[in-house]
């Protein structure tokens, strides 16, 4: 899929224990497939050392990646293809929270803050660990755009009440800080309102509960410059992960402002037609 497309798109995907050699090629498949310009990957593992891996990340791309502790072969991984990240490490959570610092215009006229996440049980569980996650993110955010991606291990998205996987008041509590505390926005929730969550994990024990735990946050600011989300499916990605990717499409900064000023001209336009007829009208004069 040819990258030179208009704006920028950002995959989260977890490929699940670090593929295997019935699951190969899964870097090959997201890069071909979907065309990213990022991936926030989680319990993947560095594309040269997959068995079967033919993509091999370019020398103007960039990756970042930790292992998720010494037990594990895989870890927590960010690729940017054509662009510079600059890592920064997350205290208490490295190899589960991976990420860096990017400057390019082509993604904002402000500095842009990447993370891959991927929620560990911890001590506490998943809810309490998170909180502990946004405490360290709110630490390092600074002054810039800031973008989560990944497996979150929590619902990134509010359900109704009536459905059919119960929502709770530990995860709303996380979403509100998210909201409140980041100013970020759900790209699936805000790109499909009013519908139910997709389905992004396939919970091994049951299948078919709807869990949507993957997903990408952008900054609230960018809500302009969102275009699409969807979750991607098929029987070849089924057989790849038990978790589906996540596809944000976003259009160029300059694409949204430049529609911004075309939308204020045409609304000037149309004042001043409407004022030079009402002034071309004849005036009414006073009989004496």
């Amino acid at each position: 899929m040819d990258r030179m497309h208009d704006g920028l798109r950002l995959v989260a995907y977890n490929f699940l224990s670090g593929g295997s050699a019935k699951r190969a090629g899964q870097w090959s498949r997201v890069m071909r497939t979907l065309g990213p310009d990022v991936v926030f990957g989680q319990e993947c593992r560095p594309p040269g050392e997959c068995r079967g891996e033919s993509f091999r990340p370019a020398a103007e791309d960039s990756f970042v990646w930790r292992p998720a502790g010494e037990a594990r072969r895989w870890g927590t991984g960010v690729l940017v293809r054509a662009g510079r990240l600059a890592p920064i490490a997350v205290p208490q959570f490295d190899g589960w929270v991976v990420g860096g610092e990017i400057r390019s215009s082509r993604w904002s006229a402000r500095p842009v803050r990447i993370f891959s996440v991927h929620g560990p049980a911890g001590e506490r569980g998943y809810v309490r660990t998170m909180h502990a996650i946004l405490d360290r993110i709110l630490d390092i955010k600074g002054h810039a755009d800031l973008i989560l991606g990944g497996d979150f291990n929590v619902a990134v998205g509010r359900r109704p009440a009536d459905d059919p996987r119960p929502f709770s008041r530990g995860e709303r509590e996380l979403l509100d800080r998210i909201d409140r505390e980041l100013d970020l926005i759900s790209c699936w929730q805000t790109a499909n309102p009013g519908r139910r969550l997709a389905q992004t994990l396939r919970w091994c024990r049951n299948p078919n509960i709807p869990y949507h735990c993957d997903g990408i946050f952008v900054p609230r600011a960018w809500s302009p410059r969102l275009a699409s989300c969807r979750v991607v499916r098929g029987p070849r990605w089924t057989l790849l992960s038990d978790h589906n990717p996540v596809l944000v499409e976003l259009r160029h900064e300059d694409t949204v402002l430049s529609s911004r000023g075309n939308r204020a001209e045409a609304h000037a336009c149309n004042r001043s037609v409407a004022g030079s007829r009402r002034s071309s009208r004849p005036k009414r004069t006073c009989c004496p």
